[in-house]
């Protein structure tokens, strides 16, 4: 039995949203990520010796020591490589709908694993090394560069690190997980030139500002498809299955799909109902 799939699978809750992805792709969604894991006690005690006290990143540290800042959110569309034969336990979480893409496609269109670390590891200790130099060069009066511009390389990095284990929060509740069961994959939007905010804090009322957001990701950044690119296409049960297929037809024939394209993307349509009698 294969310890990864050779497929990325993407679930969602509601059959509106599986039709919105085959319509209009992978839209990445600003999704909160705690990182207070990289803020230990030693690392926050080492930046409240140094002398600059301005910069962009104690105001940042500042925001989770205070509290006012819990988190930060990063655009991003989440996959996963789990095998079918265990793949319950992440569709009881994240939903029965959903499409399984070819790696293949995933890796051209820059997906990657997530990178997940151990909290005593050199890791973030490297991490966090590296967060204080950069800010001790820049308590010197003299800035030759953009302190938040040079930072940014590694506050794109962090979006692709998670920790080992943590909490997770989902449909107001909070628990405990061992994210490196998710096998996890992500596509981040490329940054060099972006229409929309690279990340944003956990701040109180910024709700609206997120969906100003969500909608220039959608607009600027989406992940677009083949019909070959697909391999399965999920549902909850067969009794969805028909609605499914009529609306593939509908869509992909405003497309200017021929038609042996769309039938064989039809095709692909299955339910977990099926599947789960099957392994």
């Amino acid at each position: 039995m294969a310890i990864k799939s050779n497929t990325l699978f993407h679930f969602t809750p509601k059959e509106e949203y599986l039709f919105d992805l085959l319509e209009n792709g992978f839209c990445p969604r600003y999704c909160y990520e705690d990182i207070r894991w990289i803020f230990n006690e030693e690392f926050l005690q080492e930046l409240s010796n140094t002398n600059n006290d301005e910069g962009f990143l104690i105001k940042l540290v500042k925001g989770f020591t205070e509290k006012t800042i819990s988190s930060i959110a990063y655009p991003m569309t989440c996959f996963c490589d789990i095998p079918l034969t265990q793949i319950t336990s992440h569709t009881d979480l994240y939903g029965k709908f959903g499409l399984g893409m070819t790696k293949e496609w995933g890796i051209k269109n820059g997906l990657n694993p997530i990178f997940y670390v151990s909290r005593d590891s050199s890791i973030p200790n490297n991490i966090r090394k590296y967060l204080l130099d950069f800010h001790n060069i820049y308590s010197v009066p003299l800035k030759i560069i953009n302190e938040q511009e040079s930072i940014m390389p590694l506050l794109n990095l962090l979006p692709f690190i998670k920790p080992l284990k943590g909490e997770m929060k989902k449909s107001g509740q909070t628990f405990k997980k061992n994210f490196d069961e998710e096998c996890e994959w992500r596509y981040i939007p490329p940054l060099q030139k972006p229409k929309f905010e690279s990340f944003i804090p956990n701040l109180p009322l910024i709700e609206k500002s997120l969906e100003e957001e969500n909608a220039l990701t959608k607009k600027y950044a989406s992940l677009a498809f083949q019909p070959n690119d697909v391999k399965y296409i999920f549902v909850p049960s067969d009794k969805e299955i028909p609605n499914v297929i009529k609306k593939i037809h509908e869509i992909f024939n405003d497309k200017k799909y021929e038609k042996d394209e769309i039938h064989l993307l039809s095709s692909k349509v299955i339910s977990l109902e099926t599947i789960t009698k099957d392994i």
